[in-house]
């Protein structure tokens, strides 16, 4: 009976410091969130056209893919909860800075450069923290359940923002991302490690030793691929919605938020039980179809192509996450997280900056073409890999 006892709490994945963790996570996820909101922002206040959205938003890309594999290595090596704090901390002075911005100019690149570096120390930290807690067989399911506490608040920080910013003004919206970061900062406090520290003297890959081995290649260029693409939906269906005559934007992130949380909940469990690379196929063939369909939107549509991300999105981000996790020794995790992220979010500023372009060249429907391709590229690299096959 003891025996069974330990079997049925190592099973366990709602435990106490898990869901510690979730509510501090959710807290620094609204402060991050506020920002999907920033296009908006520049276009009503700042004036900024469709090339220097593009810039700001590769900017904050840059920044996040630079310092997520640093990261990495330093949670692996000094811990995770610290970087934690420190991230939601850094991230409540860069949006209380963010009060004095009043032009596209040094002020606001430098502080989305210094929002960059936040996310990446609290994502990696956080993430990491997830999966140490995380029974090896429920890993698809944790990340999934991890990754709720960003979808939630996808939908709750921007339709929150965007109703203070008409009540009250954007400044606003700034000064309450601050307070959620620093409440973030807050409750990580609480939060304990369960990780060992790695035997010295056993072997430790270097991180470039990591990028370069041709599981994490592949692994890459199919992230970010996928990221060009939700960078380009969450990028530019503003200015496109704003082109076509729309006044609100918020029930596209809604409805992206709500449908990728149902399906997480709902379906989680298939990311282990059903395969997590048929999951990933599914998922990806899903994608094609809600990138594409967005080059013809129309007045009245934003929700539904939110939902059709959600539904991709939702469960194949924790299924891809888990496949390239597979039996990753614990010392290399955070690592392996900062890569995968690094490389999401490379795809997603590259594409932010070259999509600009070619939206003030060709117009918005073209971005979502050619983003559609990029998972396509995705999908026939996911079918050729040897990852997930049995």
């Amino acid at each position: 009976m003891p025996e069974a006892q330990r079997t049925a709490r190592s099973d366990r994945l709602l435990t106490p410091g898990f869901t510690r963790l979730l509510v501090a996570q959710a807290c620094f996820g609204y402060a991050f969130s506020s920002y999907f909101l920033l296009p908006k922002y520049l276009v009503t206040e700042l004036a900024a056209g469709p090339a220097e959205i593009g810039h700001v938003t590769a900017l904050y890309g840059l920044f996040v893919v630079v310092c997520l594999p640093a990261m990495g290595v330093v949670v692996d090596r000094f811990g995770r909860r610290d970087f934690l704090t420190a991230g939601a901390v850094v991230m409540a002075a860069a949006s209380l800075a963010f009060v004095a911005v009043d032009r596209v100019g040094p002020l606001l690149f430098a502080l989305r450069a210094i929002q960059g570096v936040a996310f990446a120390m609290a994502f990696v930290a956080g993430a990491t923290l997830a999966v140490d807690e995380a029974p090896p067989e429920r890993l698809g399911q944790a990340i999934g359940i991890f990754g709720l506490t960003f979808l939630a608040m996808n939908a709750i920080a921007p339709a929150a923002s965007e109703e203070i910013a008409l009540r009250a003004g954007w400044p606003a919206t700034f000064v309450m991302a601050a307070v959620l970061a620093l409440v973030s900062a807050g409750l990580s406090r609480r939060l304990q490690e369960r990780r060992e520290a790695p035997t010295p003297g056993g072997p430790v890959a270097g991180l470039f030793e990591m990028a370069l081995r041709p599981r994490q290649l592949r692994v890459t260029a199919v992230i970010s691929l996928v990221g060009v693409a939700l960078g380009a939906m969450f990028t530019f269906h503003q200015p496109f919605a704003l082109e076509l005559g729309m006044t609100h934007v918020r029930s596209f992130f809604v409805a992206y938020a709500i449908a990728a949380v149902v399906l997480r909940v709902s379906f989680g469990h298939l990311i282990d039980r059903a395969g997590r690379r048929r999951v990933v196929l599914v998922t990806l063939s899903l994608y094609v179809v809600a990138v594409a369909g967005m080059s013809a939107l129309q007045p009245g549509w934003l929700a539904l192509f939110g939902a059709g991300l959600g539904f991709a999105h939702g469960l194949f981000y924790p299924a891809y996450n888990a496949l390239a996790l597979e039996g990753m020794a614990e010392h290399e995790r955070g690592k392996s997280m900062g890569l995968f992220q690094a490389g999401f979010n490379a795809g997603s500023s590259c594409g932010a900056f070259a999509l600009g372009e070619l939206a003030e060249r060709a117009g918005y429907p073209a971005v979502f073409w050619v983003a559609a391709g990029c998972v396509l590229i995705a999908l026939v690299l996911v079918l050729v890999s040897p990852e997930g096959r049995r």
